[in-house]
């Protein structure tokens, strides 16, 4: 795939773009991209789409089970929403036990994760806290924190403490909208990324 230079012409009202004779846009104003012949996008999957859409800043979001235990899922469907207040939104399955936590609790913290804890943090996801305390099986250090009744993940380069605000039925997905209400950081730690979907997890190199 190749695509060449651009040209400017702000100064006259549209700009048609030919290559091999053919006409390939025609748009007022300013700036119009030339595209070569050889230019090819295929139609793919949402899937396919995700994986080209790679590295997504991973996560681990932790909730609290009426029993007291801490539960942890994977993440990478989270986005931050607003400065004034500060807001983010994570988008989680229907199915799934975060979710159900999320709006009886009311509350969640999410923890932007080390490299270290790249094959506990990989295993959370492969698994629902229904059946496994994920913390204990997979090793998971835990934090106690200042605004939120969940622990979060000890040795994170980032950790949001949130507040449920509201929530958007997305598909099979619910949309979870809440406040931050509190945010701990070390810059010296390395974050996780998902590649290749959630295929594998890994710092960005650099």
């Amino acid at each position: 795939m190749r695509q060449s230079t651009c040209c400017h012409r702000a100064a006259q009202p549209s700009c048609t773009c030919l290559t091999g004779g053919r006409v390939l846009i025609s748009l007022p104003p300013s700036i119009i991209y030339f595209l070569s012949e050889d230019f090819n996008i295929n139609s793919i999957t949402v899937s396919q789409a995700q994986k080209l859409t790679a590295p997504a800043p991973f996560a681990l979001l932790s909730t609290m089970t009426p029993e007291g235990q801490a539960n942890f899922m994977a993440i990478s469907w989270w986005t931050y929403l607003s400065n004034h207040p500060p807001m983010l939104g994570v988008c989680l399955s229907k199915k799934g036990l975060s979710g159900s936590l999320i709006a009886s609790n009311g509350e969640f913290a999410l923890s932007i994760v080390s490299e270290e804890l790249k094959d506990a943090a990989f295993r959370c996801g492969t698994c629902s806290g229904r059946s496994v305390n994920k913390a204990a099986q997979f090793g998971i250090p835990t934090v106690p924190l200042t605004q939120v009744a969940v622990p979060g993940v000890a040795g994170s380069r980032v950790i949001f403490e949130c507040r449920l605000q509201n929530q958007l039925e997305a598909g099979d997905h619910i949309f979870y909208t809440a406040e931050i209400v509190a945010v701990q950081g070390d810059p010296d730690v390395r974050q996780l990324f998902a590649w290749d979907g959630y295929a594998r997890l890994a710092p960005v190199s650099g």
